[in-house]
């Protein structure tokens, strides 16, 4: 097969270049499926490999070191063969380590597979943004950020159906194969079709990236990144567990807790894209940062019919806060620098909200404070109001 992607055509309109977003659109979901599959599968994992929840937490930390290093060599492998490519090779790399991962005999081996999927997936996400943003006209870039963005959050629901109804006929071995055969093919088709992200990426290393360092702007980005993605995922890890061993919840009542809970992200991002281009990014993330932050305090103090409200909010609300960001990204930086910004962003976030927030609330649950670790991360993301007024102001 001839794998050379067809030529990017010029922005245009949301609508004209859905179709294209679409297809990028569907590499994120299964490349985010793959790295959260194992969360609703946690308490099996832990009966089946023998572990506990401090050693569930290196699970996760493996990950996020592992998503951290992807994201720093993205740089390197996109400067090679252009966006595009690199979209459609994590595709095809992440379905071939989830085949050996689908294998895993051991927690060791399990902790070792998930590190080589975190740096696989880790590839993905600034040739995703500089793909799908290429293809449609800046003036609807809220629109197609929120679209990419409903791939995570339909992965959010989807993972903890799709973990219940394999176990119905197999084991947890079968759901992560099965992602990898998907993503294998579907990769390769992105590699023939795929469209946009027809330029190559820059190194961090570069004396660009230099230039970008020293923009107080982007540390700030840095901090609110790393908030939402730990907000986002740590709880999403680790809720299963929660849930069960300190709430008396059924492994199987709570992930279908999970996946109720998730549905409502998927529509949010939409209204949050709508909101940015209307009123702006500054008072979309104010609303984020209150309502989320709020919610996830009271996960931490609930219990019973107050607990479950706030489990469905909480997703809600944390999906708020990525499609004003990156608009924020998209307006402030031009196309080789969005790639730049992501690939340095992107690592710190990563090992700290995908792995180091995990960890803790792991460690924390073994010593018996779970409901404290939910309470403090709230607190933090309410905090986080502060920061706003330092945001430059971009309608």
């Amino acid at each position: 097969m001839n794998i050379m992607p067809v030529a990017a055509p010029s922005p245009r309109s949301y609508r004209a270049a859905l179709p294209a977003v679409l297809f990028v659109v569907s590499i994120f979901f299964l490349n985010f499926l793959s790295r959260i599959i194992l969360a609703p599968l946690m308490p099996i994992l832990e009966i089946e490999l023998g572990f506990n929840h401090a050693a569930a937490g290196n699970i996760f930390l493996a990950l996020g070191v592992g998503n951290a290093i992807g994201l720093l060599l993205n740089g390197f492998l996109s400067r090679e063969i252009n966006h595009n490519r690199t979209v459609g090779w994590s595709a095809v790399i992440v379905g071939v380590i989830s085949l050996f991962l689908s294998q895993a005999w051991s927690y060791p081996s399990l902790v070792c597979g998930m590190l080589a999927l975190g740096i696989c997936v880790g590839l993905y996400l600034p040739s995703g943004i500089a793909t799908v943003t290429s293809l449609v006209r800046p003036e609807d870039w809220g629109k197609t950020i929120a679209t990419h963005e409903a791939a995570p959050n339909t992965a959010f629901v989807v993972a903890p159906l799709l973990a219940e109804a394999v176990l119905l006929f197999a084991d947890w071995h079968v759901a992560v194969l099965m992602l990898a055969v998907i993503q294998i093919m579907l990769g390769l088709l992105f590699l023939r079709f795929g469209k946009g992200g027809a330029y190559p990426g820059v190194s961090p290393l570069s004396s660009l990236a230099g230039r970008l360092v020293r923009r107080p702007v982007l540390w700030l980005l840095v901090f609110c990144f790393c908030t939402a993605v730990g907000i986002s995922m740590g709880p999403y890890s680790m809720l299963p567990l929660f849930l069960v061993d300190d709430r008396g919840f059924s492994r199987e009542a709570a992930n279908q807790l999970l996946a109720i809970s998730r549905i409502g992200a998927v529509i949010l991002p939409f209204v949050s894209g709508w909101f940015t281009d209307r009123w702006g990014a500054k008072p979309a993330l104010f609303l984020y940062f209150a309502l989320c932050g709020c919610a996830t305090i009271l996960i931490g103090l609930a219990s019973g019919p107050l607990l479950v409200a706030a489990v469905v909010l909480q997703p809600m609300f944390s999906v708020l806060f990525f499609t004003p960001a990156f608009t924020v990204v998209s307006h402030m930086f031009n196309p080789e620098e969005r790639a730049v910004v992501v690939s340095f962003v992107g690592p710190i976030n990563a090992f700290l909200g995908v792995g180091l927030i995990p960890w803790a609330l792991g460690q924390l649950g073994q010593a018996g404070y779970f409901s404290e670790g939910f309470v403090a991360q709230g607190a933090l993301c309410v905090l986080s109001l502060a920061l706003l007024p330092r945001f430059p102001s971009n309608h």
